[in-house]
């Protein structure tokens, strides 16, 4: 049974991703709920984590008051997936994919197509996949 609606965070590591927090407690606090925040590191980090990422990923969702979930999977977008759809999550927040990425944003609206996906880029403009449209459209929010 999913726990009550969230806003959902998928971040890296890599400390721009701070950004992707922000505007997710703005999405948050407009929805009313809480946020949370999720990490999905390859399988072979359990043996060899960063623990300065970990750390620095962990303080910026507690500035917030965020929950933060760490995962150790070579399958990101199903486990983001499943742990969205887990919570309860109400928009999910990530970088806006660059040119020649993983297709991690069209991978995570394929597998929870009914929960918007919000896509933050380098000017914090936040973009918006409505759950009724194809995964083309996208709208500035």
């Amino acid at each position: 049974m999913s726990k009550n609606a969230c806003v959902l965070v998928c971040v890296t590591s890599q400390p721009n991703c701070e950004r992707l927090i922000r505007a997710g407690k703005k999405i948050a606090d407009g929805e009313r709920v809480p946020l949370q925040v999720v990490s999905v590191q390859r399988a072979e980090e359990c043996f060899r984590p960063n623990p300065e990422a970990l750390e620095n990923l962990h303080q910026q969702a507690k500035a917030v008051n965020a929950e933060m979930t760490i995962y150790f999977n070579d399958s990101p977008a199903i486990t983001a997936a499943v742990h969205a759809v887990k919570e309860g999550a109400v928009n999910i927040i990530m970088g806006f994919p660059k040119e020649n990425s993983t297709h991690f944003v069209e991978d995570v609206h394929m597998l929870a197509p009914n929960i918007p996906i919000s896509m933050v880029d380098s000017d914090d403009k936040i973009y918006q996949m409505i759950p009724a449209a194809s995964p083309q459209t996208i709208h500035h929010r």
